[in-house]
């Protein structure tokens, strides 16, 4: 008899394979729908990546259940093939009415093989030869039934995921022919966030098409160069200097072989999920023959090897993260709050555009803080500010603490400050008022928003500059 759980373990690694197998079709599709949204930065592979294991996810226990009916037909088929041959008529005849029950005669007449078994002895030849018949014909009836559910119902899967990719690939090349004022890049990140999620974007998304203000605060926010950080490096006098990075695959052209685990194609992680696959992960890990997707650039900085020990670099920070503090309070109501939304909305698309870090602080009677870094997962956060109205009164000083505690931290040394709100308040503190003299004196930039026309003169004074809003 067979070992208890050979055939089990053998079922499952069929099943794995299964999995894999999906999975490599639908990434397949993905990659060929979604080839222009890659090329352009529209979708990022981690993206579509999630978005093909969000699908898979789903089915995944509807491909297994569907496949385990034939599990079980494969570890009855190895249990009689390892069963001797006192066994072997005992459990065939005792399957008889499932066997009749699964195949017509003419495909497998089991009650002609048992009719013939029976008439010779288990060691004359004739009986072995008819076994070792009816053992291939099982196995060749079972392979064709698998390479018809290979065929068929994963085909089957990939075909519904095909057509929602491709419906979601027309609206990215479709987008703004509605004049709704969606980018491609906002389309695709709202396709996963509530209803609600998405009526706000697609009213705010003309607001942020249309305003001056918003188009020049995306222009000046945080677009300065920094001061000159030092990377020690032991170059050995080379000047000029090349730093290589990795590229941030927004230009895929294809796969290729490597071992960069940041650009896995999701099929390979399936081979770490069975412990009969595991090694060959790792065999073509140290191989550097996974399959990567490729890229077409690489990212260069240029650096001057100054003539310090050390040979210590110095490079420019183009483009640093920013602080966004908005009044959330109930004087910002109507006009005020939409475009107040709509512009912490499209610098969080500047933010995720050009992976600068931004924080977000909201502030009225209590203060909120929301930490953008990666729109397609951080986008949800922002969800209660987007969709839901502004209340309650104005205490920006625990928005300004927050500030200017994020903006002494050396993750944003080189951050701007933007506020947003009517400033009808109290006077800045003493203490913070000095705190954000500090940071301007370190080189921060400080901008504001203002609406309406009672502004609160020590805020004003402090600005950088001031787009002053008035009431429609």
């Amino acid at each position: 008899m067979q070992p208890v759980g050979k055939g089990n373990r053998d079922s499952r690694g069929r099943v794995e394979r299964l999995f894999v197998l999906c999975l490599s079709r639908l990434h397949d599709k993905a990659g060929q729908l979604y080839a222009s949204g890659l090329a352009q930065g529209i979708i990022r592979p981690e993206e579509m990546e999630d978005e093909i294991l969000r699908y898979f996810t789903k089915k995944k226990s509807g491909l297994q259940d569907f496949y385990s009916y034939y599990g079980e037909q494969w570890d009855y088929y190895y249990q009689v093939s390892e069963a001797s041959d006192e066994d072997f008529l005992f459990l065939l005849q005792r399957a008889r009415s499932e066997f009749e029950r699964l195949y017509a005669p003419t495909v497998l007449d089991v009650a002609y093989y048992i009719k013939q078994l029976v008439q010779f002895p288990r060691f004359d030849e004739h009986w072995q030869t008819l076994r070792i018949h009816f053992m291939q014909k099982w196995k060749s009836l079972l392979e064709q039934r698998k390479w018809n559910f290979q065929e068929k119902h994963i085909e089957r899967l990939c075909e519904d995921y095909y057509r929602m990719a491709s419906s979601h690939a027309n609206m990215l090349q479709n987008v703004g022919g509605k004049g709704d004022g969606l980018s491609p890049r906002l389309a695709w990140l709202q396709l996963t966030q509530s209803p609600e999620m998405r009526t706000k974007i697609k009213k705010l998304a003309p607001v942020i098409r249309n305003s001056t203000l918003i188009q020049e605060l995306n222009r000046v926010l945080g677009r300065k160069k920094a001061d000159e950080e030092r990377l020690y490096r032991a170059m050995c006098g080379r000047t000029p200097v090349a730093l290589w990075r990795s590229a941030t695959h927004s230009d895929i052209v294809g796969i290729t072989e490597g071992d960069n685990l940041n650009a896995l194609l999701p099929t390979e992680y399936c081979y770490l999920f069975d412990q009969d696959l595991e090694n060959i992960f790792y065999r073509r890990y140290t191989e550097k023959k996974l399959s990567v997707f490729d890229s077409v650039s690489r990212q260069t900085e240029r650096a001057e090897a100054s003539s310090h020990f050390g040979h210590d670099l110095q490079k420019h920070v183009r483009y640093g993260p920013f602080v966004v503090c908005v009044d959330t309070s109930g004087s910002m109501e109507g006009v005020r709050e939409t475009l107040a939304k709509a512009i912490v909305l499209s610098l969080a698309l500047i933010s995720d555009r050009l992976r600068r870090p931004c924080k977000v602080i909201l502030f009225s009677d209590q203060t909120e803080i929301i930490e953008l870094q990666n729109l397609y997962t951080d986008l949800p956060l922002l969800e209660n500010f987007l969709c839901n109205a502004f209340h309650g009164g104005s205490d920006m000083s625990c928005a300004i603490q927050e500030s200017v505690r994020v903006l002494m931290g050396e993750d944003f040394r080189y951050a701007d400050l933007l506020w947003i709100s009517d400033f009808d308040m109290s006077p800045i503190a003493l203490v913070w008022n000095q705190y954000v003299c500090e940071l301007k004196q370190r080189g921060m930039n400080l901008y504001a928003v203002a609406f309406g026309r009672r502004m609160e003169k020590s805020y004003m004074d402090l600005a950088d500059r001031i787009w002053k809003v008035g009431d429609k």
